[in-house]
């Protein structure tokens, strides 16, 4: 209508033409996003074989899959998965690796929030309880794995939560006990007379200790346990920087909806034990602690099986 060109006297579908496609596209298309045309091409096509089976439409067919595959959704906090958030958070603690620009204390900081991101994005427990992870206790080394152990008193549905925290995240959180999270303690490090030296360069820890450390898993630049608030801003700053999009650490709960929604196939209840959900609708057996991990062992499956995919 708004090209002139509507007829209503016109057979059904007689207007669906070459010509009047591409005048259609090259008016919206610089006002719509490309999931927009793509899904609106798609269902001209289906309307038009309804109202008229007769017409021979793969010419409109091939305008579809042209659009389909230049559509691209865009990012926003409702569609971030779990793999993505895992893979981001790996990529910000690698670039502290190799970051040999900055002080010693900025590269910790930048492998302390990649270690964070990734961790919550196969382990999305609650923000509070993420926050105040105590190694040796809520965070503990046992028989060469690591353990996100939260007693009931702790959790918000009053049930002991137990994780068995995926090995291919263990030479990253040894990575940060041994060698960042002491530089960002301020203990004594190689050089003399206060020289820099780089992260990489430094003395880790031997991994003997690593069952005996204690205190808190996160520590601010000042040495002092990140608080409630600064967990959250230092996670909302790396995912804004890594994908785009700033997360608070909730979000990476809804990340894990997101993920198991799409890539869950038949686990109806995997969102709620990923989540530790208190359901009307779902009975407690879905929450016993033997259910809670075999819901975290599936959504690391699902993760896993998105890396390798990428």
């Amino acid at each position: 209508m708004q090209a002139g060109q509507f007829d209503p006297d016109a057979p059904a579908g007689a207007q669906v033409t070459p010509e009047a496609v591409e005048l259609f596209i090259t008016l919206v298309e610089p006002h719509w996003s490309s999931v927009t045309l793509f899904q609106s091409v798609f269902k001209l096509r289906r309307m038009t074989e309804i109202l008229a089976p007769e017409r021979d439409l793969v010419w409109l067919r091939e305008i579809e899959a042209e659009l389909r595959a230049e559509a691209r959704p865009k990012r926003r906090r409702e569609n971030v998965t779990s793999d993505e958030l895992l893979q981001a958070g790996e990529a910000l603690f690698k670039e502290a690796e190799i970051a040999s620009h900055l002080s010693p204390k900025k590269r910790a900081c930048l492998a302390r929030n990649g270690l964070m991101m990734a961790l919550l994005a196969v382990r999305p427990i609650r923000h509070k309880n993420f926050g105040a992870l105590m190694l040796g206790t809520s965070f503990r080394h046992l028989d060469g794995s690591w353990w996100i152990i939260l007693e009931a008193e702790d959790t918000k549905g009053g049930r002991v939560d137990e994780r068995c925290v995926p090995d291919y995240l263990n030479p990253l959180i040894v990575r940060y006990l041994t060698t960042y999270r002491p530089v960002l303690l301020r203990e004594q490090t190689p050089g003399t007379n206060g020289e820099r030296v780089s992260a990489r360069g430094m003395q880790p820890l031997p991994n003997g200790l690593l069952e005996n450390l204690s205190g808190p898993l996160w520590i601010a630049v000042t040495g002092q346990p990140l608080t409630y608030s600064a967990v959250g801003a230092a996670i909302t700053v790396a995912t804004e920087v890594t994908i785009g999009v700033p997360l608070s650490p909730h979000a990476f709960r809804r990340a894990a909806r997101t993920t198991v929604t799409y890539f869950g196939g038949e686990h109806p209840h995997l969102t709620q034990g990923v989540l530790q959900h208190n359901s009307a609708r779902v009975g407690d057996e879905h929450y016993d602690r033997d259910s809670t991990r075999r819901a975290d062992l599936e959504l690391t499956a699902i993760v896993r099986e998105l890396r390798i995919r990428k």
